[in-house]
């Protein structure tokens, strides 16, 4: 009896002891990015697989300013990735009352603009807890006719960002230079798809040549770490002093700690 007991208090540590990881790795989330097959950048996203979207409506997901947070009709969004050998794509289905709403007075994350947070490297550990070289953090300015870039690497460490260092976040540049995007407004809000090359987030980028970073070379089943976040002013001017922020995965922390993101699968 006694025997089963020590057997059972072991067993019972085990469990313990696993727990936290189980749902830590439970509660990251996860989609899988389909390679791209004839996608035209037009911001009609008939053109893609929509079977595994990103999706950010929820009161959980505020990571800013929650108090100005009206409700998914207010601000929410679908993302979706998508590849091939020289490019990556991204599209995303925007809910919004106040659609593409920046205006250039003010800093760049605190315009309406969508972020995704990315890996370049499947090898990279998915529990670090500091940006890597391969992690960047690109903003796209939602202001038609203008569609801003800007890559942030200040919260990379110095010695880790091989001369990439951040681009255009004083507002007004474009930094990706093979970087296209689309939008088409919709009943809700719009639609927006974009096309990043590879190269853009390595030395080839013109903007960028003095780095040392490698291009990505991606192949089928590699599993990168991902985040999408979306910022949206609803009253630009007054009231820019309260702008909220919804991320996919994490919270507040996932500008400084790649662990709090979610994950892509590239699959065919």
């Amino acid at each position: 009896m006694k025997q089963m007991l020590r057997i059972f208090a072991a067993l019972m540590a085990v469990i313990m002891l696993a727990a936290p990881a189980l749902a830590e790795s439970a509660a990251r989330p996860h989609i899988t990015a389909h390679k791209a097959n004839g996608i035209v950048i037009d911001g009609n996203l008939s053109d893609w697989n929509l079977d595994s979207p990103a999706v950010v409506e929820d009161a959980s997901q505020i990571i800013r300013d929650a108090v100005m947070w009206q409700g998914p009709n207010d601000c929410s969004a679908k993302f979706y990735l998508s590849w091939d050998e020289d490019n990556l794509y991204i599209a995303a289905d925007v809910t919004e009352d106040t659609p593409l709403g920046a205006i250039e007075m003010l800093p760049i994350d605190g315009e309406d603009n969508l972020k995704l947070y990315i890996s370049t490297d499947p090898a990279a550990d998915p529990e670090r807890q500091e940006y890597g070289t391969n992690d960047f953090q690109i903003y796209f300015v939602m202001d038609e006719g203008f569609w801003d870039t800007a890559i942030d690497r200040s919260m990379v460490p110095k010695d880790a960002r091989q001369r990439f260092v951040s681009l255009g976040m004083d507002g007004g540049e474009s930094v990706l230079p093979g970087y296209v995007c689309a939008v088409q407004m919709t009943a809700a809000g719009f639609t927006w798809e974009a096309v990043i090359p590879w190269a853009d987030l390595s030395s080839e980028n013109t903007l960028a040549k003095k780095n040392k970073v490698e291009k990505y070379i991606p192949q089928v089943g590699d599993t990168l770490s991902c985040n999408f976040a979306i910022t949206d002013i609803s009253y630009p001017c007054p009231g820019t002093e309260y702008i909220p922020m919804l991320a996919w995965s994490g919270n507040h922390k996932i500008q400084n700690n790649p662990s709090l993101w979610g994950s892509v699968t590239l699959a065919e």
